[in-house]
């Protein structure tokens, strides 16, 4: 692939490396320019706004519950709706990988010990999608960059306890 058009505009901490005609690289580089950048007290002032939110929607049942905690996780954390929203939504993409990444680690735990050809193709089928959940974490460094990342990463059982907390409060119904 080219290089991209903004290789020489100064958005040069992600390199653009591709070198296929897969546009998802240059699909994120581009996306990235549209993300606040994670640093660490706004990490920071992000987990105190999932924490606010969470002790106040878990205490409460409805919509309204769901409100009140939003606005007052708004209040304590300092965020912006926007900041708020866009911050979360880097959170939710890692976690979510993470948890998934976990879980299949999980159940390759499971299968120590276990012998069959439907367990080996099991385990083949469990290593594939590590791969490509470790190859998707990886990629969300050009989306967010790799400072993000790394911050994400030194934080990732927090993050992914968190998001498992607002997954299952959010689909509670």
């Amino acid at each position: 692939m080219a290089p991209s058009l903004f290789d020489d505009a100064g958005y040069q901490d992600i390199p653009n490396f591709e070198r296929s005609t897969q546009l998802d690289a240059a699909d994120d580089r581009t996306l990235r320019m549209a993300y606040l950048p994670v640093d660490g007290p706004l990490l920071d002032t992000l987990v105190r706004y999932q924490r606010t939110y969470l002790a106040h929607a878990e205490a409460g049942q409805g919509a309204e519950a769901l409100v009140r905690a939003h606005n007052e996780a708004l209040t304590v954390s300092g965020l912006d709706s926007k900041k708020a929203e866009q911050g979360t939504a880097i959170l939710r993409a890692f976690s979510g990988r993470r948890w998934a990444t976990q879980k299949l680690q999980d159940k390759l735990r499971q299968l120590e010990g276990q012998t069959g050809p439907q367990v080996e193709e099991l385990r083949e089928k469990i290593r594939e999608e590590l791969t490509k959940q470790e190859s998707a974490t990886e990629a969300l460094a050009r989306k967010y960059g790799a400072d993000t990342l790394a911050l994400l990463r030194a934080r990732e059982a927090e993050l992914v306890d968190l998001h498992t907390r607002l997954t299952r409060l959010l689909s509670r119904g």
